[in-house]
């Protein structure tokens, strides 16, 4: 019989949470998934967002040959950015290698899989799919399909609907979230059984989103956890993972004697503890030009901003005018086009912060010539570097790195010229203009953001009970797939088989084989989205912090 596997990813997922949660015995499943199989710390690219780290999981490579970085394009590549989707992978996919092998491929729920593409098996398209009207299947009849499975298959929760720091909003919130979750699990388990499958991924996002709004109540390191709401918040939050777990637990009672089930997360978790505007501090050293005409308009949007999220203000203003003022922000929050485009004086700009996603510089190569580049880059290396927050007095940049240095292939070019790590991204540079501080506390809001660690986990008939699996980077994954899968590898993958969690028996039946010497192709394929899916999806990104 033919090596089949399941690879479950949880969005998002971190032993921070996992680990004590599996101690109080409220995850049983996983923890005998990892105790009986292997488990691990599975790096995550650099930085450490959804769009790269996926997309190297479903291609084996960095993201210097994915060529994404972003929720949104380079900005050397196209100035005005749009969205990505599945078309601006520039490397194979890992269906299409399998499908190349004559072996049938299931993708659910994985993001950056919009639209989703024809292939032998069916896909069902994650994050980034504009909406339920969408054709978000193929094929294009599976849509109704789960339709009558589970009722009304929910493809993302749209977050902008909620006022999560209202605790009657947030309830509706956690109500949707584990609504959506179960209607995934119930279609994904049913196709499980129901479908021909060689290799079967499904990604769920219900963690990260919580994560993203809810950290700080769930972590005793910050005071919102010793609160009355934090104590409701992680109530609801425990069971949401309870439900997650079972879903594991299902998953593992359909194994049979073929099938190796990985599990792995894009990275892990941690708390928002300070923002770095990172543009203000290019204006402040002389690097970035704002249009004076704009300048003001964002200076009284950040007032605003700014008195909203304040401690005082949320003592003494009533909920629901609180509530009332951040639906006037949420409604006014610009696009990018607007935050940056149009807030730049590019004939006076040399360098400028693009994104969230991407914590990188971007260097203004119309007006600064290749020649002096290097120059530049390097000095606002040594700047950042010595950047003291002024409330300890002590440098909190960890890491400056050029593209170079940390990507391979020829997508590397499109990468921001400069990235950054700020306490290990506790510190997180944001574009927001308007605001005249360089160093903003945020330790007053839940928020939590990703980290570099992410989880693995292995379970099947080949697999060392008790591995401790050292030293795994999230682009393995795709080449520990094919290996599980008696595929060979093929050469351009940047990824290793993690051969040690495989039996030495099995590992001696079945070497690793490499593929031929062909090259992948690099495609340049664009999808564009209407002006309302754009609008949606930017919404749903802006709600969870990516965009400024």
């Amino acid at each position: 019989m033919a090596s089949k596997c399941i690879l479950l990813g949880l969005d998002g997922a971190t032993y921070d949470l996992l680990d004590p949660w599996m101690e109080e015995g409220i995850l049983p499943h996983l923890k005998s998934l990892l105790s009986r199989g292997a488990k691990g710390v599975l790096r995550s690219t650099d930085p450490p967002t959804t769009p790269p780290a996926w997309t190297s999981v479903l291609t084996g490579v960095n993201p210097g040959k994915h060529g994404i970085f972003d929720f949104r394009d380079s900005y050397h590549r196209d100035p005005r950015r749009p969205l990505v989707s599945s078309r601006s992978m520039r490397a194979p996919r890992i269906w299409q290698i399998l499908n190349a092998a004559g072996l049938r491929a299931a993708i659910m729920n994985v993001p950056i899989t919009f639209p989703p593409e024809p292939l032998d098996g069916f896909m069902i398209s994650g994050m980034m799919t504009p909406n339920d009207e969408a054709d978000y299947t193929y094929p294009a009849e599976l849509k109704s399909r789960l339709n009558d499975m589970v009722g009304h298959y929910v493809v993302d929760v749209d977050i902008p609907r909620y006022d999560v720091e209202i605790w009657s909003d947030a309830v509706v919130f956690f109500d949707d979230v584990e609504r959506a979750f179960t209607r995934r699990s119930q279609a994904f388990l049913r196709l499980l059984e129901e479908e021909q499958w060689d290799f079967f991924m499904v990604v769920f996002v219900v963690l990260d989103r919580i994560q993203h709004l809810f950290w700080k109540y769930m972590v005793p390191e910050f005071d919102h956890y010793h609160t009355e709401l934090g104590a409701r918040v992680r109530e609801r939050v425990r069971a949401i993972y309870t439900k997650v777990d079972e879903t594991i637990g299902a998953v593992m009672d359909r194994l049979d004697s073929s099938t190796t089930l990985l599990l792995c997360s894009d990275h892990g978790f941690g708390g928002t503890k300070a923002w770095f505007n990172v543009n203000r501090w290019l204006e402040r050293e002389g690097f970035l030009t704002l249009v004076p005409s704009v300048r003001w308009k964002k200076r009284l949007f950040y007032t605003l901003m700014s008195w909203n999220d304040s401690p005082l203000v949320k003592a003494l203003v009533p909920k629901s005018l609180q509530s009332m003022v951040r639906g006037h922000i949420r409604a006014g929050r610009s696009t990018f086009k607007t935050d940056v485009l149009a807030t730049v004086n590019w004939a006076r700009t040399t360098a400028f912060f693009a994104s969230i996603p991407s914590q990188g510089i971007y260097i203004n190569r119309e007006l600064v010539p290749e020649g002096k580049r290097e120059a530049l880059r390097t000095r606002i290396r040594q700047r950042l570097l010595a950047l003291e927050d002024p409330s300890t007095g002590r440098p909190f940049i960890d890491r400056v790195m050029f593209p170079e240095e940390i990507y391979q292939g020829p997508e590397t070019a499109y990468a921001p010229d400069i990235l950054f790590v700020a306490q290990d991204y506790g510190y997180l540079g944001r574009q927001l203009f308007g605001t005249s501080a360089v160093i903003e506390t945020s330790l007053h809001t839940p928020n939590g953001f990703h980290r570099i660690s992410g989880i693995f986990g292995a379970y099947g008939p080949h697999i060392v009970a008790g591995t401790a699996v050292d030293g795994a980077e999230i682009h393995d994954i795709t080449a520990t797939v094919l290996y599980s899968m008696g595929e060979p590898i093929p050469p351009y993958m940047d990824g290793k088989v993690l051969s040690d969690i495989f039996t030495p028996e099995h590992r001696h039946a079945h070497p690793i084989r490499r593929g031929s010497n062909a090259q992948y192709e690099t495609g340049d394929r664009a999808h564009e989205y209407s002006d309302n899916e754009q609008q949606e999806l930017e919404e749903r990104l802006r709600s969870l912090g990516y965009l400024g």
